[in-house]
């Protein structure tokens, strides 16, 4: 009797021990829904014979031709997930700005992006996700008349690595896109076409991010290496320099108000734009981890510190909207 109560005691040890480590390490602290305007809608579409989702915020008070967003979820995850860990805020922001915000699902949870070495299915059966990107748009076109010149992109990790393919392959569908926790691949390992055509780009990286290296290196996912090896952040943002012709341009650094004490985490934004060329931002998350910077959600301890002095979303869009704003 003594060895059978042991042994339960040593399983209900155990079986603590599993779940406050999924919990530290895994599971986010996110929060509730904050009241919002309108509801999330769903949307399919076929593409290459394959059935495709997308989720999409259209605010009560949306503007006569409304800015569409894109925001691309990570690996493993779908276009819900990211609304929840960027904290609702694109729908928050949306209500006040009357643009649409739309989360698509990838294909079987991944985007195919510009790495080519990548093993999940998106990428091995090549998933024609700007073809799904540009369908998308032509429906808003159509049935919400937005403005075609003002459709940007945002993402996490393997969705920031979408945003880095429509951008390069297709800067007539973007006019901006902003990045998080991802680098460009090194050439020997990119697989998407270069148009040679500049557009806004603002990236944020931690620099303690244990799976997108900051100064660049190999791409390594709990022992998964096949994504490959990617360029430092810095180099990543040199190549849309190059792009905008601002090879020797000087970008202006500004160190942002250290708001949370409690997160080890800074950050410092960094900005290039000459004349009418489009702006180039670099926030580098000093101490901060694979996630996402919020003041509301924190990713599990697996990813590394959250910044807290910023939140996302509210820089993305003020980012977008100054692109909106300028006169080209």
């Amino acid at each position: 009797m003594n060895k059978i109560k042991a042994l339960l005691i040593t399983l209900f040890v155990v079986a603590a021990i599993l779940v406050a480590g999924y919990f530290y390490l895994l599971h986010p602290t996110t929060i509730a829904q904050p009241s919002l305007s309108a509801t999330l809608q769903t949307q399919t579409i076929t593409i290459n014979g394959h059935k495709r989702t997308y989720h999409y915020y259209l605010p009560e008070n949306v503007k006569a031709t409304p800015a569409l967003v894109f925001v691309f979820h990570s690996s493993l995850s779908n276009g819900n997930t990211i609304r929840q860990r960027t904290a609702y805020q694109f729908d928050v922001i949306a209500d006040k700005k009357g643009f649409i915000v739309v989360y698509p699902d990838g294909y079987q949870r991944h985007w195919n992006d510009c790495r080519a070495s990548a093993d999940y299915a998106a990428n091995t059966e090549n998933i024609n996700d700007v073809k799904f990107v540009s369908k998308i748009i032509d429906w808003f076109a159509t049935q919400h008349q937005i403005n075609t010149k003002r459709v940007y992109a945002t993402g996490y990790s393997n969705g920031g690595h979408l945003s880095f393919r429509l951008a390069m392959e297709t800067p007539n569908l973007v006019a901006a896109i902003a990045p998080i926790a991802a680098n460009l691949p090194i050439d020997k390992n990119l697989d998407c076409k270069k148009s040679g055509q500049p557009v806004a780009v603002a990236l944020f990286n931690g620099t303690a991010d244990a799976f997108n290296p900051h100064h660049g290196g190999l791409v390594s996912i709990l022992g998964n290496d096949s994504r490959g090896k990617v360029l430092s952040s810095q180099d990543t943002i040199n190549y849309w320099l190059n792009l905008a012709g601002y090879q020797n341009s000087i970008g202006v650094k500004k160190q942002l108000s250290d708001i949370n004490l409690q997160d080890s985490s800074t950050v410092e934004k960094s900005t290039w734009i000459q004349d009418s060329g489009p702006e180039i931002s670099l926030y580098t998350l000093q101490g901060g981890g694979h996630t996402i910077p919020s003041k509301r959600v924190r990713l599990g301890g697996l990813f590394g510190q959250t910044n807290g002095d910023i939140e996302a979303a509210h820089e993305v869009w003020k980012f977008f909207e100054r692109d909106w704003q300028q006169d080209r």
